[in-house]
Formats: structure tokens, C-alpha cells, sequence
């Protein structure tokens, strides 16, 4: 016991942190179920992102690691996939996954808030539902530009606001505003899809300075 706490009080906070975690693993095993496949287009998004095989791509807020295995294949075996994720339960679902999938080409990084922690520059940021959850957005991205190789390209993919009232609990954000804020970044819309009735999906480049 700490401070007079009970014994009891303990047990139950470890039970709800592990219920907690077992809640945070079944929502990513929903993001990777292949049903998605039907609304998402994972095939026509990487279509669209034009991967030369043997770029290095890093996957921004990678989840579960849904688009990560069909960006593996995009880049082939000579190229690098980074699952970059803020969640360690993400990170450690990727690293099974990997076991099970027999992919070497992926690799997991575990992030901090504002730094993707990239161990080298990428030819492409692929971001799909992460954006509208970021805090200082341009700031993020202006920084993350130092991560790009020369030519590189930024994409994000991210859900259209749900009606007139915005959630209080899901801040999305509508596509004007992300390509406003990427200018503001210092980048430049150089694709815009309609491929997708949930989301947006724009890529950007980095301005010449």
C-alpha cells in the first residue's frame, strides 16, 4: 500500500488499465479487418501514390498496420516501410504481424507526439486518419519536411466531418483546411483524389525555398 491506499484500490486500477489495453488491441484488430477493403480502396490509394519500388515510405500514425502491408508491397523487397506509431500496443501488433507475415521490409518505430523519430529521410509520408489528431499541425509538418529526400511527397488521407455539428470527441478536419495548413508548412498540393466517399486524399510536395 502507498499513502494509506487500500490494497483493493490497486487491483482495481491494474484491472482497468488491462481492460483498457485489451480495448486499445480490439480497436486496432477492427481497423485491420479486410471488410474495410470494401470503403477504403487500399489497391486504388497506392495506385495513386505512385511508389517506386525501393523508395523508403514511412507510414504516419500506422495503427494496427493496415496500409503498412500493401505499402511493403508497393516498395518491394529492396525498399523500407517505417510503421511509425505514438502507441507502444500499435508497435508490438506490428511486430507480430510481421512474424506472421514474414515481411522484413517493414520496420516499427515508435514515435513521440511531435517527432516521428524517422532514423533516415523517406521518399514518402503516407498518413491515412491521423492528421485531424495532431496538435500544432503545420509546426509538425514544417519540422518533418528535414525528413523528406529531395522529391519527396507527403500524403494524407483523412475522414470528411461528420454533418453540420462537429464531434466534440473527433475533431476531423475538412480537406480545405489540411491543404491550407500544409501551404502554411511550406508544401504544395500536387495531387487531390476523389476516390474514397469518407475521406480526403491529397498529396503534397515541399515548395522550393
Amino acid at each position: 500500500m502507498h499513502h494509506g491506499l487500500p490494497r483493493k484500490f490497486f487491483s482495481a486500477l491494474l484491472i482497468v488499465m488491462l481492460s483498457l489495453t485489451g480495448c486499445a488491441e480490439r480497436t486496432y484488430q477492427r481497423m485491420n479487418d479486410p471488410s474495410r477493403d470494401v470503403w477504403q480502396k487500399p489497391q486504388g490509394v497506392v495506385e495513386k501514390l505512385a511508389i517506386v519500388r525501393g523508395s523508403r515510405v514511412a507510414d504516419l500514425g500506422a495503427g494496427g498496420g493496415y496500409f503498412t502491408w500493401h505499402l511493403a508491397k508497393a516498395v518491394g523487397p529492396r525498399g523500407t516501410v517505417y510503421a511509425v506509431d505514438i502507441e507502444e500496443i500499435a508497435i508490438n501488433m506490428i511486430f507480430k504481424e510481421m512474424a506472421a507475415r514474414g515481411t522484413p521490409n517493414v520496420r516499427p518505430v515508435r514515435a513521440e507526439p511531435h517527432d516521428p523519430r524517422l532514423p533516415e529521410p523517406v521518399d514518402l509520408v503516407f498518413s491515412c486518419n491521423t492528421y485531424h489528431q495532431m496538435d500544432d499541425r503545420v509546426a509538425y509538418f514544417r519540422s518533418l519536411a528535414s525528413s523528406l529526400r529531395p522529391g519527396g511527397r507527403v500524403a494524407i488521407l483523412d475522414l470528411y466531418p461528420r454533418g453540420f455539428v462537429p464531434d466534440l470527441f473527433d475533431h476531423r478536419v475538412e480537406k480545405e483546411e489540411v491543404r491550407r495548413e500544409m501551404e502554411d508548412a511550406g508544401y504544395l498540393l500536387v495531387g487531390d483524389y476523389d476516390l474514397i466517399d469518407r475521406q480526403h486524399f491529397q498529396i503534397f510536395a515541399k515548395t522550393e525555398s
